[in-house]
């Protein structure tokens, strides 16, 4: 393939997988990197960091394409965590702004997957649903919280959650039935 071939196959794959790979970034940065930068600024940083490493989406056709663009999405978010929270330029610490503990697409998450969990309920009733649900997510374990994150909040299919997990298809359909089941064993003991 001539390099203009790559770069507009690159191309449509990014556009393919744009606003679902913003959303994963958004989901997975910390809010004290958010104070420095978009998950926009970052997605163009993995665009980049995916035109490094074309080789590595070419290879193996049997991993889906978007595991392959997560796994260079969470590389890049680290590196500029590295870049710009461990500088030793001035402290984003110490920067202050006011940034909820749960960014928007956090909660946008939340929301959706808390209305996968019952069927619909007036205002209140949703945002007490929505507590509820945070605090079960924050109960679980680490094995179970993940595989509930990349089903609803970044969206996976089953084979894409067992490719990012290096599991089979089965055990991740096992591991997601056994962890929706915690989730909603500690809901019902949740009081608000």
């Amino acid at each position: 393939m001539t390099d203009a071939g790559v770069n507009l196959w690159l191309a449509e794959l990014w556009m393919q997988n744009r606003d679902r790979l913003v959303r994963l970034i958004a989901t997975r940065m910390s809010p004290v990197l958010l104070r420095r930068m978009s998950p926009d600024d970052v997605a163009q940083e993995t665009y980049l960091a995916c035109g490094r490493r074309v080789r590595f989406l070419q290879e193996c056709p049997e991993v889906p394409m978007f595991v392959k663009l997560r796994k260079l999405a969470l590389q890049t978010i680290a590196d500029m965590e590295r870049k710009h929270l461990a500088a030793g330029k001035r402290d984003a610490m110490k920067e202050s702004y006011a940034v909820e503990s749960d960014n928007d697409v956090t909660v946008n998450a939340l929301s959706r997957f808390a209305d996968t969990l019952v069927g619909p309920r007036t205002h209140l009733e949703r945002m007490e649903l929505l507590e509820q649900t945070r605090k079960a997510m924050r109960e679980l374990p680490d094995t179970d919280r993940e595989i509930l994150e990349l089903r609803h909040f970044e969206e996976l299919s089953n084979t894409e959650c067992a490719a990012a997990l290096g599991i089979e298809v089965k055990a991740a359909s096992i591991r997601y039935v056994r962890a929706l089941k915690r989730m909603k064993d500690i809901m019902g003991n949740i009081s608000l």
